[in-house]
């Protein structure tokens, strides 16, 4: 659940790059004197694509195993490659906390700035969060979030995408943003995207930044991570779902500095 703190939103800065496919997706950076370089001008040293062929994870992500509170826990069984994609699983008709849920992260665990476009599918079934992050800690964190139940508390009848950079400033509020998420996210790939530089952060889809901040920005090194999950809680995920909720991941790619 979130406190309103924010900017006004940005148009874009990039031209998007349609594929055959019909996705769209952001330009690839310009590589010059061994470094990325996005939009034109951010710089970054390091490049790592993900794609998901055959039955495991590519070399560079792992899967959680740990519990987060009593109210979930990520395993590794329910982070499965197949068909083309990284799937994230939350068991449907789950009765009893922790509720089973599936997460990665990158076994890079010091990145500082990165622009992470991720292709993707999201969950239809009520009751869960989908999230592509940077997380250091509850005050490091800056976010993509579906939540698929229309009737959370945050939601209010509606589904939407959030953006969020989490209370790093110490002020009680995080920063956010909910968008009309993109047409048919629940059947549809569409790419999403954070550009997490020093002092501001944006957000994109499908090639389009649809909003920025300088608020609560991180600034502390940490790893990326996807995941899928429910805590029950009508303020967020809501949930659990009734049936089996997958967030599937197509394609991830990642510029990125350490630190």
């Amino acid at each position: 659940m979130h406190v309103v703190s924010y900017l006004t939103m940005a148009l874009s800065l990039t031209t998007a790059m349609p594929l055959v496919s019909g996705l769209t997706v952001s330009p690839e950076p310009t590589l010059k004197n061994g470094k990325y370089i996005v939009d034109g001008k951010t710089q970054f040293s390091k490049k790592a694509v993900w794609t998901f062929t055959g039955n495991k994870l590519p070399v560079g992500l792992s899967a959680s195993n740990y519990g987060a509170g009593d109210t979930r826990l990520f395993i590794p069984s329910n982070a499965v490659v197949r068909n083309g994609y990284l799937e994230l699983l939350v068991n449907g008709r789950q009765t009893a906390m922790p509720y089973k849920c599936g997460e990665v992260v990158t076994n890079v665990r010091n990145i500082k700035y990165a622009s992470v476009r991720t292709v993707a599918i999201l969950s239809e079934p009520a009751g869960v969060c989908n999230g592509m992050f940077l997380y250091k800690s509850d005050t490091q964190e800056t976010d993509i979030e579906w939540l698929s139940d229309r009737n959370s508390l945050s939601n209010k009848g509606t589904r939407k995408l959030w953006f969020t950079n989490q209370d790093a400033n110490g002020d009680g509020k995080s920063t956010y943003k909910a968008v009309t998420p993109p047409s048919n996210p629940t059947t549809t790939e569409h790419e999403y995207r954070i550009d997490w530089t020093a002092g501001l952060v944006k957000f994109f889809v499908d090639g389009v930044q649809i909003w920025q901040t300088t608020e609560d920005v991180p600034s502390e090194p940490g790893p990326w991570v996807w995941n899928n999950w429910s805590s029950g809680n009508k303020n967020w995920s809501a949930g659990p779902p009734a049936k089996d909720a997958t967030f599937k991941i197509k394609s991830i790619k990642m510029y990125y500095n350490t630190a």
